[in-house]
């Protein structure tokens, strides 16, 4: 302190000072006292510094106050400001909300008015529906009623004559047996006016018939109406004598085609053969429907063209509600269950489902058609991936419209648009491909239905009306049926299922019928018909085996059918 006292002042002393010292810089002063006059003055000096810094912050304390007094002024403002926005926005918050709930009840209604509109709608179809098919009905009856009219029974006696020269023939001739080398002889025709201008003999049992006039709904002969004519056959007896009798000939007449316009095609089986075919028929196996789920509708439960489904291991049924573009999971007895699935072209969305398969693990194939690709589902319905695309290359597809899963796991698709069907591995990448475009064997015109049994693939080639058969590494095996109504023949097949016992089940599109063959392609049966009664079918599509129960002894198979245009499942047993 002493150093800096004197360094501060220019006083140079000794240090420390010795009682009685003076300072050497102030003479007959004491250097104490010299040394307090200096502190004295230091800190008057530091007082008069702080207290101009004082001095200073007072003045900026003062100048910060009124700053404050001016960021609270703004704060106030600002406050004030806000509560103002708030009440604004809150008003206007309030008015959109009033707003938006007006709106929504308007569009509540709306949809209701939509969904009671659509619920007209359907019902004005279902009434339509019923319509056409009252309307084919009666066109049907109407095409039997041709050999009601009085001419056409005398055309149909007059052209069914057996001249005087039968009697030189076998005595078990008959009808069926006309063919263009004896119809100048077997037949005497005199057509009544207006009637039939002209008789040729196509095939074996076949005549057409030309009018002058063109075919209508009166003139066309229906399927299985059945004429008895009574004709007079001259016979000798056993003593050689010749005598008239009278005798009885029911004649089946069966509608084959129309040629032209102004044609029909006539085919003629006596009833002795049919007999003979009943007969053969007799230990056949046997299909009745037990009962239906389902009706026309958007609601669960209800469905709107259902054309293909599947069963998972807990026996629910999976089905593919195609015009409502969803999936629909039932219990056996039709309970709704689940449902997933809108339109569009998003995951967990489709167009037009085509069909169903489920693996050994219970994952769900969604064929979504018109998105030309498979989506792979849980048994819950939970996404877990994308199979294929639209395009004609490995893997792709175009308006596929059946699936089916190998028990080895192996994915087969009727991709329908590319006139092939494609072989997938389990996890869903290419393996191989057969068929194209064609009418021969081994080509395809628009496969639209997939089986397999063992190593055979059965496959439902629609425009040729036919089943074709290969085995699982694609080459060609065999093929049964043709376009027509008669047993064995099929109208668009569009799918095809297997059962346990090698019964091969086929859905006719065309005939409204369900047709079955034995593994070799050997006719069996046929059930069903055109109607809306239970039995009956409009158009069906996807059949399903269910699985067989382990402690069933019975052979029976039971089976479900998409009634498509009757909007229902229809369960089916087959008694063999």
């Amino acid at each position: 302190l002493h150093d800096e006292i004197h360094s501060s002042s220019g006083i140079n002393a000794e240090w420390p000072l010795r009682p009685g010292a003076t300072c050497s810089k102030s003479a007959g002063t004491s250097h104490a006292q010299h040394h307090t006059e200096i502190i004295l003055d230091v800190v008057d000096s530091e007082r008069e510094a702080l207290q101009a810094k004082l001095d200073e912050m007072e003045k900026v304390l003062d100048g910060s106050d009124a700053e404050l007094n001016i960021v609270n002024e703004m704060l106030e403002k600002i406050t004030k400001q806000t509560e103002a926005a708030i009440i604004t926005i809150t008003k206007e918050a309030e008015k959109v909300i009033d707003e938006v709930n007006k709106k929504k009840v308007g569009l509540v209604s709306q949809v209701n008015a939509l969904k009671m509109g659509q619920t007209e709608r359907i019902s004005s179809f279902k009434d339509d529906l019923k319509g056409w098919s009252k309307k084919r009905r009666e066109i049907k009856q109407a095409l039997g009623n041709v050999l009601k009219t009085e001419d056409d029974v005398a055309f149909l006696q007059g052209a069914s004559e057996i001249r005087g020269d039968l009697k030189a023939r076998d005595k078990s001739s008959t009808l069926s047996e006309l063919n263009s080398e004896t119809v100048d002889k077997w037949i005497n025709f005199e057509p009544a006016d207006n009637l039939a201008i002209q008789v040729d003999c196509l095939d074996m049992g076949e005549v057409k018939l030309i009018k002058e006039e063109p075919v209508g709904t009166n003139a066309v002969i229906n399927s299985n109406s059945r004429v008895n004519t009574a004709r007079r056959h001259r016979r000798r007896n056993t003593a050689g004598n010749s005598r008239d009798t009278e005798q009885e000939t029911p004649l089946q007449i069966n509608l084959e085609r129309f040629t032209e316009e102004n044609a029909v095609i006539i085919r003629y089986t006596d009833q002795r053969r049919a007999g003979r075919r009943d007969q053969a028929s007799a230990n056949a196996p046997r299909i009745r429907a037990i009962h239906q789920i389902g009706s026309c509708g958007t609601n669960l439960g209800d469905f709107f063209h259902p054309c293909g489904m599947s069963q998972l291991s807990n026996g629910h049924l999976v089905v593919a509600d195609q015009r409502n573009n969803r999936v629909q999971i039932l219990e056996e007895n039709g309970s709704f269950v689940q449902m997933f699935g809108n339109e569009g072209t998003g995951i967990r969305e489709f167009k037009s489902p085509g069909d169903i398969a489920v693996d050994g693990e219970d994952n769900i194939y969604v064929l979504d058609t018109r998105n030309d690709r498979i989506q792979v589902f849980t048994a819950d319905g939970r996404y877990k991936k994308i199979i294929g695309g639209i395009g004609t290359g490995q893997g792709k597809f175009c308006k596929p419209q059946a699936i089916t899963i190998a028990a080895t796991g192996e994915i087969l698709v009727a991709d329908s648009g590319n006139n092939r069907v494609q072989v997938l591995s389990p996890d869903g990448r290419f393996s191989h491909s057969f068929g194209r475009e064609g009418s021969g064997e081994g080509e395809f015109m628009e496969p639209c239905g997939v089986a397999i049994s063992g190593t055979d693939v059965f496959v439902c080639d629609h425009h040729s009306h036919r089943i074709q058969v290969f085995r699982l590494t694609g080459e060609f095996k065999s093929t049964f049926g043709s376009f027509g109504s008669e047993h064995g023949q099929l109208s668009y097949p569009s799918s095809v299922a297997v059962d346990p016992n090698g019964s091969v089940i086929v859905s006719e599109y065309g005939n409204d019928r369900l047709s079955v063959f034995d593994s070799v392609g050997r006719f069996k049966m046929c059930f069903g018909n055109e109607g809306n009664d239970l039995g009956q079918f409009l158009s069906p599509n996807g059949v399903s085996i269910c699985s067989p129960d382990a402690n069933q002894r019975s052979t029976n198979v039971k089976f479900y059918v998409c009634d498509a245009w009757n909007h229902r499942l229809q369960m089916c047993d087959m008694i063999c």
